[in-house]
């Protein structure tokens, strides 16, 4: 029965292990320079490695009681890649993941509450169930939705039931600690800085190293 569940919960994040390399041991740390960028900082590689290592001990130690993750960087610094990695673990154990982007959940909510076809919002409502009881929720892309009162408030209603309930929830974002506390309400802003631990990548678009690599090898 745990194999057939587990098999189903990697059908259900198929969109975010479309590759199917999504490991920590095929995360590549040589694509970050070593090369710290001012003295007393640590280089990209060095700040990855801590990275790395808290996202595999996240993994491997999963439970209820594991803490809130955000994930900020910008676009191509292996965010969406570790998230998927914790997943793989973390469904391995039997444990329920769900993964959406924030316009995807957002979406949710909105044919749950607005739409007139009666079989859109018992599939709606379904997700949100989903979204809102799993263990792990991971959420990716949070600031590429559109921002108006209602999806502010159906983001404020899912975080704060799920912090309420003690489910984990794993955020990845493009914007800036900054950009979020300028973009979103007080209310939310504040329950992400006391609930979530920060993971800040740094370093080069790995999308674009890989190209690079490709020709000329990876970097040393």
């Amino acid at each position: 029965l745990q194999k057939l569940y587990r098999a189903e919960q990697t059908a259900e994040l198929a969109p975010l292990l479309k590759q199917g390399d999504e490991t920590f041991e095929n995360f590549r740390l040589d694509y970050y320079s070593p090369i710290a960028p001012a003295p007393n900082k640590l280089s990209p590689r060095v700040a990855m490695e801590g990275v790395l290592q808290l996202c595999r001990a996240y993994a491997e130690s999963f439970g209820a009681q594991s803490p809130n993750l955000l994930f900020t960087g910008e676009p191509g610094l292996g965010k969406t890649f570790l998230s998927a990695a914790i997943a793989r673990v973390v469904a391995a154990k039997g444990c329920g993941v769900a993964y959406d982007t924030a316009s995807g959940l957002l979406a949710s909510f909105e044919r749950e509450k607005f739409s007139r076809d009666t079989d859109e919002v018992s599939d709606a409502a379904s997700r949100v169930r989903q979204l809102m009881s799993c263990d792990l929720l991971i959420l990716d892309d949070l600031g590429t939705e559109t921002a108006t009162a209602v999806t502010l408030s159906h983001f404020f209603t899912c975080l704060n039931e799920r912090l309420l309930r003690q489910k984990s929830v794993i955020i990845s974002t493009n914007l800036s600690l900054e950009d979020c506390r300028n973009r979103y309400q007080d209310r939310i802003f504040s329950r992400i800085a006391s609930n979530f631990e920060f993971c800040k990548l740094t370093g080069p678009d790995i999308r674009m190293c890989k190209k690079v690599s490709a020709v000329s090898g990876p970097v040393r």
